[in-house]
């Protein structure tokens, strides 16, 4: 089989048949099934649409291309878990001939149903495999009965109804059997069929290729992720094939013996995913080589570094081969470029490269070709490269000066862009790059670079080295620690030095959400269908209460005096309130807003919402929250009075009602939050933080932050005020200096507040972010 059909590539095979893993050139996950296709039959597949069956994608004559549907199989699930009870029953029956009746009125028929083709997953069950066989609707009927009897064999007897529609449907005289809209109607009418969907028994994890080398590259450590792109982009041709193997001499030549183990690990934990073909560790030389050249295309960070790349790929791929040459062949210098050549790739080596370096055969092949350009009388090689690199940089060139100082010159505009690409995630990060830009020369660039360092009031950054796609976290109320779950495994960190404080095991099952209580160091952690408490003192609680079991964006918070937990999923509209001292379920249906203490309380019901008082329970009427967004409010400190964020703007009302804001603030935010002392309000939405002074207005924090796709970004105040820590996307946490000078200072002085405050790169740090020029000290006392 070829790595590519049609326009897709091919991924592992799925299953024993010709079935295959595939993505088009998108990146989109599709299920490929390589046959000869019966054109009338997959036409009115094309035409079946249901949330119970995985949409045809595309027919051609040879292959069908489908939807790609993550789940466990039905067979997998009885064979491993056993039988369905009789409610289980109800909603795979129901599920099923909702396929089929909706396969069937398209007019076209699935022909091959079995407990294969039917998978859990968290929408429900899905049927595959559809356009693949032909036959009469009467098959698939009995086919469903059959599959229903799978399910639930060996089980309890099944109930009368069911009963009947199994024996219905396996008739062994075709005309007999009930149609597939016949069985769903019947199936409607038992309660059992409408109480909740039929889910896996357990969390699915099937990332596809992209996903896994994802995993993979998260689960490594940080130094090591800086050389992840260095080997994948030496496997990626410019040509059709999409990758190639490389000898493993080539990336590990000129390394130090700390990048050598850590091109070790990288090698060792994609070759155990399957993902790359490597060498085992006895042997001597070997190549190294993607496994799947889908993966090219399945990988978005791969993607992202193979399109920063894109020009230069070329250029590297022939200054490699050409660098091996010259090395096995003596080192001639018939074999070393020259001229064109030598100049195009000197361009790149300057500053067209992104994440690739040079090892140490490629360098003293250019080494070589620059010595022999000076033996032949062409001293100017240099300064005519330089002049190159600038030209392909986009930038002026510089007129006057060595060529020496016109790489620097370079250079420096390059560290300066790098420093500003880095800026919205980690701010040290490109505090310290603007001080390498202003020190390798003080061009326009690096002045601006060191400028925004200076005014960015995020001084801070932690980001957590063990994030993934599936981690969930929850920040503490006073901004010092932080909750990350990943994988299974809970970790605490003091987000003030960014130790490791505390680490224990999660609940068994899949966590949605997670929350700190504002009064003590429970952590509430909510799961599918239960919740679970931990604290340092006494690990991880019994389950109790319930769970968030939608799919989609979910929070979870405690009130104000940690006796109430909320916990809510945005888009089906789950929510529910959780009475911590009296164990019970409480506000049922209700919209709820707690305030300090839980004393006090905003119950949102339109015109007839109030404001209740604890522990009394006396009511005021408050018609006024009427179309009021109670997600979008929070009360003061003082209890007497709230902000919400409206569509026009955020006001501040008494709880009677009353404005206190003379001007509503502008733009309207997402989520709101007090400073302790009632001064400050602070909003974040997905992307951007906004913090103001009420008491005139001002607007005294106003910055991006990392997006965070599932759920707004979370901000905390300290106590004194000053300290604002944000959580924002993949566990990265920024802390802003609400007291932060914002006032600009001469270029000599913010780069020794930088000097003073961060320090400079470390060698190894510079080699990393900045390899193309070596390393020198920056700060007066390194």
């Amino acid at each position: 089989m070829t790595d590519r059909l049609g326009g897709y590539w091919l991924g592992a095979r799925l299953g024993s048949g010709e079935v295959f893993e595939a993505y088009d050139e998108s990146g989109q996950r599709r299920a490929l099934r390589a046959l000869p296709v019966d054109s009338d039959a997959a036409k009115a597949a094309l035409q079946v649409h249901s949330l119970h069956v995985a949409d045809l994608v595309e027919v051609a004559t040879t292959y069908l291309v489908s939807e790609y549907v993550e789940g466990m199989s039905l067979r997998r699930v009885v064979d491993e878990h056993g039988p369905y009870a009789v409610g289980d029953l109800y909603r795979l029956a129901t599920a099923t001939a909702t396929a089929l009746a909706a396969i069937h009125e398209a007019g076209a028929v699935h022909g091959s149903l079995d407990p294969g083709r039917v998978l859990l997953t968290d929408s429900g069950p899905r049927l595959i495999g559809l356009g693949v066989a032909s036959g009469e609707p009467a098959d698939d009927v009995y086919a469903w009965g059959q599959v229903l009897l799978y399910a639930a064999r060996g089980a309890e007897p099944l109930d009368r109804q069911l009963r009947g529609l199994a024996a219905a449907a396996t008739s062994r005289d075709p005309r007999k059997r009930p149609g597939a809209r016949q069985l769903l109607l019947s199936l409607l009418d038992a309660p059992q069929s409408q109480q909740g969907r039929l889910l896996p028994p357990e969390p699915v994890h099937d990332p596809g290729l992209g996903g896994l080398a994802e995993e993979v590259f998260l689960g490594l450590s940080h130094p090591d992720q800086g050389l992840v792109p260095e080997i994948f982009l030496r496997l990626v041709t410019t040509d059709a094939s999409g990758c190639a193997p490389v000898p493993l001499d080539e990336l590990l030549s000129g390394r130090t013996p700390d990048q050598v183990a850590s091109l070790g690990r990288i090698l060792t934990a994609y070759g155990e995913a399957t993902l790359l073909s490597v060498p085992p560790d006895d042997a001597e030389g070997g190549t190294v080589e993607v496994v799947w050249p889908a993966l090219l295309w399945a990988w978005p960070r791969l993607r992202e570094w193979a399109e920063a790349e894109r020009v230069g790929l070329a250029v590297h791929r022939d200054l490699a081969r050409a660098a091996r040459r010259w090395e096995g062949g003596g080192r001639r210098d018939a074999e070393l470029y020259r001229g064109e050549r030598l100049r195009q790739a000197l361009a790149w080596a300057a500053s067209g490269r992104r994440h690739l370096t040079l090892n140490a055969d490629e360098q003293r092949f250019i080494d070589a070709g620059i010595a022999a350009g000076r033996r032949r009388g062409r001293l100017a090689v240099l300064a005519a490269v330089v002049s190159v690199a600038l030209v392909a940089a986009g930038v002026a060139i510089w007129q006057s000066g060595s060529a020496e100082d016109r790489l620097d010159h370079a250079m420096a505009r390059v560290a300066a862009s790098r420093a500003e690409a880095v800026r919205l995630a980690d701010p040290v990060l490109a505090r310290e790059l603007s001080l390498a830009a202003w020190s390798l020369a003080p061009v326009t660039e690096a002045r601006r670079a060191l400028a925004r360092s200076d005014a960015d009031a995020a001084v801070g950054v932690f980001t957590d080295p063990h994030a993934n796609d599936r981690s969930v976290y929850a920040i503490s109320d006073d901004g010092g620690r932080l909750a990350a779950l990943t994988d299974g495994t809970l970790r605490v960190y003091d987000l003030r030095t960014g130790a490791e404080i505390a680490q224990s095991p999660g609940p068994e099952q899949s966590v949605r959400a997670m929350a700190w209580s504002p009064v003590s160091d429970t952590l509430a952690l909510v799961g599918v269908d239960r919740t679970y408490l931990w604290s340092s003192a006494s690990g991880m609680g019994p389950a109790f209460g319930r769970g968030l079991g939608a799919p989609g964006q979910q929070t979870a918070w405690f009130s104000p005096g940690g006796g109430l937990l909320f916990a809510a999923a945005r888009q089906s509209g789950e929510r529910w309130v959780w009475d911590l001292r009296m164990r019970r379920s409480v506000y049922a249906d209700d919209d709820v807003v707690v305030g300090p203490r839980d004393a006090v309380a905003l119950e949102f019901a339109g015109k007839g919402s109030s404001v209740r008082r604890y522990p009394s329970g006396a009511r005021t009427a408050a018609p006024w929250l009427d179309r009021m967004p109670w997600e979008y409010t929070v009360f003061a400190p003082d209890g007497e009075r709230v902000a919400i964020a409206e569509e026009t703007g955020v006001q501040v009302y008494r709880l009677d009602g009353v404005p206190v804001l003379p001007v509503r603030l502008r733009p309207s935010p997402g989520a709101l939050r007090f400073s302790a002392d009632g001064q400050l309000l602070a909003s974040t939405d997905n992307d951007r933080l906004r913090v103001w002074r009420l008491a005139d207005g001002a607007l005294v924090a106003d910055r991006q932050v990392p997006t965070a796709a599932d759920r707004p970004a979370q901000a905390r105040l300290d106590a004194s005020g000053r300290w604002l820590r944000v959580l924002a996307g993949r566990g990265t946490v920024l802390t802003i200096d609400l007291a932060h000078a914002a006032s600009p200072v001469p270029p000599e002085q913010a780069a020794a507040t930088i000097c003073t405050h961060y320090g400079p790169f470390t060698e190894s740090d510079w080699n990393h972010h900045l390899p193309e020029v070596p390393y020198h000290p920056l700060c007066p006392h390194d």
